[in-house]
């Protein structure tokens, strides 16, 4: 029996884009959370009537017209009158939520709560019109400018603050740490982004599934080789050395979460227990310190060490993350992730799995349901139910890491049950 309070349910929808994906055209941003949510209510074999209490992340009201969202979707999840409210750590926010939740069951007073993010960043309500259902396309100057809110406009844009040069200092900083040249870090980024494609090939519900691997890519633009497309005009550099293809791609979805004290009493399946989490929030300039806070504090809630770990999810954003973030995790040698990349050791297929499902890039990033996208797959993945990507070793022991926009580490550490 379980000693801490354990996932029993997870649900998402496909990630892409409301105005061009099939599965998701024209629908609300209640509709999109309704969806993941019901999907995690039958993987979990509940029904609203028993779920207790719920969480709701979103972090854009611009494009889900409310910064009030626990009220807008508790008709829609089932949950009228239920006790709820909207949270938001940026990207982080789901896994914020997963923890509120553990404890507030912990408390005794819940018995089952419903943690659900959704975000859109490709489009925004046509209100010229008067018809908030009529959606416009929402182009990255305006998205960037709206996501900057989370951002210290009183101190960190008076100095110098940009997301873009961020992205190359991260990867500079690793590539002079560790002596690398930039043909041998620009072949890491290649050899990492080779694997968040295969990962999402396997994937049905991320963004890049239809568009096949990174080699099926290049062979469709017309290049003989992998490298040469890598190298080429349709990968520029985002901030030296970083290129395009190794930052995340927006969009749009939900992902939910059912957690539980009795796990037995609604299904069969694996339970997948909350061992640790832990949260460092930092504001700009950002020394490093929180990253390693986050997944210290999360270890010593758990009592793990870092040798425990079988699989590992680091948040992508910029794909540098594989580098650096697992080797604060104690993950990866310090100083020689680049090597176990380089090795294969971290597909789905290797013995130090990371982000099988595809990451921010594969998957693709719709900010507040990211986190919870990265928690079913971890589920599925302790389950066995991954398909095709499943990780081959047995999974005792996973770790999840997310950093919330700007800046708010979040870990989490989860641990099969019986």
């Amino acid at each position: 029996m379980a000693k801490n309070p354990c996932i029993i349910g997870v649900g998402m929808t496909k990630f892409g884009n409301l105005l061009e994906t099939p599965e998701l055209k024209n629908k609300t941003f209640q509709e999109l959370v309704a969806e993941a949510a019901f999907e995690a209510y039958d993987d979990a074999g509940i029904s609203p009537e028993e779920i207790d209490a719920f969480i709701v992340g979103n972090m854009l009201p611009q494009t889900s017209l409310s910064n009030s969202q626990a009220t807008n979707c508790s008709d829609w999840l089932g949950l009228r009158y239920k006790p709820g409210f909207h949270i938001d750590t940026a990207c982080s926010t789901t896994l914020t939520g997963i923890g509120i939740a553990r404890d507030m069951i912990a408390s005794g007073k819940y018995k089952n709560i419903l943690v659900v993010g959704g975000e859109i960043t490709n489009s925004y309500p046509d209100m010229e019109n008067d018809f908030p259902l009529d959606r416009k396309p929402l182009d990255r100057v305006k998205l960037w400018k709206w996501t900057d809110y989370a951002v210290d406009h009183n101190y960190a844009y008076q100095h110098f603050y940009g997301f873009d040069a961020l992205i190359g200092v991260f990867g500079l900083a690793y590539m002079k740490t560790i002596g690398l040249s930039f043909k041998e870090f620009d072949r890491i980024m290649m050899q990492i982004n080779k694997n968040v494609r295969l990962h999402a090939s396997m994937n049905p519900k991320a963004i890049c599934y239809e568009d096949g691997t990174l080699e099926e890519e290049a062979k469709r633009e017309g290049f003989s080789s992998v490298e040469d497309y890598w190298k080429s005009d349709k990968n520029p550099f985002i901030a030296w050395p970083v290129r395009k293809k190794s930052v995340l791609n927006y969009a749009d979805g939900a992902s939910a979460i059912v957690l539980s004290s009795e796990p037995k009493k609604f299904t069969k399946k694996m339970p997948v227990e909350i061992l640790g989490y832990h949260w460092a929030a930092e504001n700009w300039p950002w020394d490093g310190s929180s990253e390693k806070i986050a997944f210290e504090g999360a270890y010593k809630m758990a009592g793990i060490k870092p040798k425990d770990i079988d699989y590992l999810t680091v948040h992508d954003c910029f794909q540098s993350a594989y580098l650096t973030s697992s080797e604060i995790a104690g993950y990866l040698e310090p100083g020689k992730a680049w090597k176990a990349i380089l090795d294969g050791r971290t597909r789905f297929d290797g013995d130090k799995p990371m982000d099988t499902s595809g990451g921010r890039h594969g998957v693709g990033h719709a900010f507040e349901a990211s986190a919870g996208a990265e928690t079913y797959e971890i589920v599925k993945q302790m389950r066995g139910e991954a398909g095709k990507r499943q990780i081959k070793k047995p999974l005792k022991i996973a770790v999840q890491h997310n950093a919330g926009y700007a800046l708010h580490y979040a870990v989490t550490v989860y641990k099969t049950a019986k």
